[in-house]
């Protein structure tokens, strides 16, 4: 319970960084190793614990974290490919010349820069 207790204390002060990306006022999600260790450290804590005979009386919220954990640890994956993808294709969109050769494409990136950069606007 205790080990528990800690684990989720040591969430309390995480943040994300958000930085600028070059000069196009958006931003980027970066400084993620410190989170992506946590995270994978804190998932095998959690199965060490589930594997451990004393865990019965607190299964139920081991569980309900280790949920929580396996969760952001996709969720924290998805949105790297994401924004891996759009750093990848932000420039070569953002080319007269490509948007002149690939107007359909050119037309359905704009709709997802749209969509990227107001997430990131949230964020």
């Amino acid at each position: 319970e205790k080990n528990l207790a800690l684990m989720k204390a040591d969430w309390q002060p995480i943040e994300f960084e958000v930085k600028d990306y070059r000069t196009l006022g958006t931003a980027i999600i970066g400084g993620l190793e410190d989170i992506t260790t946590l995270l994978d450290d804190h998932i095998v804590k959690v199965q060490t614990m589930r594997g451990s005979p004393f865990v019965k009386g607190i299964l139920e919220e081991c569980l309900g974290w280790q949920n929580q954990l396996l969760y952001g640890q996709e969720m924290l994956d998805e949105w790297v490919k994401v924004q891996r993808t759009w750093m990848y294709l932000e420039p070569i969109f953002s080319s007269d010349d490509i948007m002149r050769q690939m107007p359909e494409e050119g037309k359905l990136f704009k709709q997802v820069d749209a969509v990227y950069r107001a997430s990131m606007d949230e964020t």
